[in-house]
C-alpha cells in the first residue's frame, strides 16, 4: 500500500510539475507575441510621426466623444491592429485578423488603458489594464494570460492612487471575489472589441 500511495504521490507530483512548466512555456509565448504588437504600434506611430504616405500605417480605428450627466466630458478611443492571413497571400485583398487593441477612455478626470492582444483564432490571449477606480484610494494594474480562450494567470498590482511603484496584492489561477467584476468586465470588453473589428473589416468597401 505504501509503494502504491508513493507511486501515486509521484504521479501527482510529476503532473503538477508538467502543468507549472505548460503554463510557462505559454506565458512566455504570450509575452513574445505581446513584445511583436508593441513594437509595431511603436513602428506605427514613427511613421506617423514622419508623415509618410506610403505604405501608410495599417489600423482600424473608432472614437467617441460625448457629454455625459455628472462627470461631463468623456471620450474613447479604439484602436485595432491587424494582420494578414497567411493563407492568404494570393488573394487581392487578403483578408484580415485582430492581433493587437488598445482601448483608452475617461470618466471626469479618471484616465483607463486597456490592451488586449489575440492569437490568430481571434481567441483573447492577454489582457492588461490600469484601473483608477475600484476603491477610491489605489490603482490597480491587471495582467490576465490566457490559454485556448480559458484563463491561465491573473496578476494583480496595486499602489496609492498617483503614488510610487505598483506592488503584487495577488496572483494565481483563479478569480478571487473581489476581482470578479474587473475580470469579467475585460473579458466582456475583449469579446466586444472582436466584435468591432469584425463589423468593420466586414463592412470594408472592397
Amino acid at each position: 500500500m505504501k509503494q502504491i500511495a508513493r507511486t501515486i504521490l509521484l504521479l501527482v507530483a510529476m503532473c503538477a510539475l508538467t502543468q507549472t512548466t505548460l503554463a510557462q512555456d505559454i506565458k512566455k509565448a504570450i509575452r513574445e507575441h505581446y513584445a511583436e504588437a508593441k513594437a509595431y504600434v511603436d513602428q506605427v506611430k514613427k511613421m506617423e510621426a514622419e508623415g509618410f504616405s506610403y505604405p501608410v500605417p495599417q489600423y482600424f480605428s473608432a472614437h467617441v466623444r460625448q457629454n455625459l450627466p455628472a462627470t461631463g466630458f468623456h471620450q474613447e478611443e479604439l484602436l485595432m491592429y491587424y494582420q494578414e492571413r497567411r493563407d492568404s497571400v494570393e488573394q487581392i485583398y487578403p483578408s484580415l485578423f485582430l492581433d493587437f487593441a488598445i482601448k483608452k477612455y475617461n470618466f471626469a478626470a479618471r484616465e483607463y488603458y486597456e490592451e488586449y492582444l489575440y492569437d490568430e483564432q481571434g481567441r483573447i490571449q492577454f489582457i492588461y489594464a490600469t484601473a483608477p477606480i475600484l476603491d477610491y484610494e489605489n490603482d490597480y494594474e491587471f495582467r490576465l494570460y490566457f490559454s485556448d480562450g480559458q484563463l491561465i494567470e491573473l496578476l494583480v498590482k496595486r499602489r496609492p492612487q498617483g503614488k510610487g511603484e505598483y506592488t503584487t496584492v495577488y496572483t494565481g489561477k483563479t478569480v478571487p471575489e473581489e476581482y470578479k467584476y474587473s475580470y469579467n468586465s475585460y473579458y466582456s470588453t475583449s469579446q466586444n472589441v472582436m466584435r468591432t473589428f469584425n463589423a468593420i473589416d466586414e463592412g470594408r468597401q472592397l
